[in-house]
């Protein structure tokens, strides 16, 4: 490898890790597979309400981000949670207690 070589991938990874930090990069790593995940976690129960599929079988869950992404919060399973659509929108960007 020569320095031109180095440097382009110094730029290249550089790049892409800034992306991963970002707004657009955490939300990218929400793919279907996990947000099942999490909800299959979650036993498809709202974690603030507790009210569930099993109770309402049309229920809207969704997947929340517990530290928002405009936080600077990760798409991880730790950091993710499900809700169902009155209490994710009742939440939207704000950190509550657990």
């Amino acid at each position: 490898m020569n320095t031109k070589t180095i440097d382009a991938l110094v730029e290249t990874l550089s790049e892409k890790i800034r992306f991963s930090k970002s707004v657009a990069g955490q939300r990218a790593l929400m793919t279907a597979k996990l947000r099942q995940l999490i909800k299959e976690r979650d036993n498809h129960t709202c974690r603030y309400c507790a009210i569930s599929i099993a109770a309402e079988p049309h229920l809207l869950l969704e997947v929340d981000h517990i530290m928002p992404v405009s936080k600077g919060g990760l798409s991880t399973p730790e950091n993710l949670q499900t809700l169902c659509w009155k209490c994710n929108r009742a939440k939207s960007d704000k950190v509550l207690p657990v």
